[in-house]
């Protein structure tokens, strides 16, 4: 645990600072971290460069999330729940796409200077209509996949990823509110995909 707390210091956190530094060069004019002078955009100022910024924090918040421990342990617990109808591969997909779904809304929010509220209230408006008709069980474990954001491997990166770009996007005041809209995102899609297995478990239950 020690050398897994030193490795996080040493390693994640600052490779999240320098990709979250180096993130708006891609649509915005800045200097690149270590470097002397200006650089950017590579892609262009216009809705190109921000997109390949989005395309990017996605795949960084899809494999950060692929990668921690919290979310095997979950799927396992899940697939036991559930007999075997919620595999554990399935809700391990499922939570990595949410979350990198809300990063990539994250960076969307930052490289267009979007109001927080404006992106956060609506999917939680949506999960109300989405936990009463989900069952319990997908309701308890869809609202404890949120918690996966918040483990060891994906805030510090991504945290520390979300300050980097708000830093040195110009206009910008601050690069938070990343981790919640990765929160919000695996609930509303392991809910949906619990909805879409049910419906298939029963029509499969009323053919047989």
């Amino acid at each position: 645990m020690a050398v897994f707390g030193i490795g996080i210091t040493l390693g994640l956190t600052p490779l999240g600072s320098q990709l979250g530094s180096n993130i708006p060069s891609a649509f915005a004019r800045i200097q690149p971290w270590g470097l002397e002078g200006h650089q950017g955009p590579l892609f262009g100022a216009g809705f190109g460069g921000k997109l390949v910024a989005i395309v990017f924090g996605f795949f960084l918040g899809y494999g950060a999330t692929l990668a921690e421990p919290a979310l095997n342990a979950l799927g396992v617990t899940v697939e036991k729940i559930t007999v075997g109808s919620f595999k554990k591969p399935l809700l391990m997909q499922t939570v990595a796409i949410g979350v990198g779904l809300g990063i990539a809304l994250g960076v969307l929010k930052i490289a267009y200077n979007v109001p927080l509220s404006y992106l956060l209230i609506p999917p939680y408006l949506l999960l109300i209509p989405l936990s009463l008709m989900s069952s319990e069980a997908f309701v308890n474990f869809g609202w404890d996949s949120a918690g996966v954001t918040t483990g060891p491997i994906t805030v510090p990166l991504v945290l520390a990823m979300g300050l980097g770009i708000g830093a040195n996007v110009p206009g910008v005041i601050d690069g938070f509110g990343i981790l919640a809209l990765a929160s919000v995102a695996p609930i509303i899609a392991v809910l949906t995909v619990g909805l879409i297995a049910s419906r298939s478990n029963k029509k499969t239950a009323k053919t047989n």
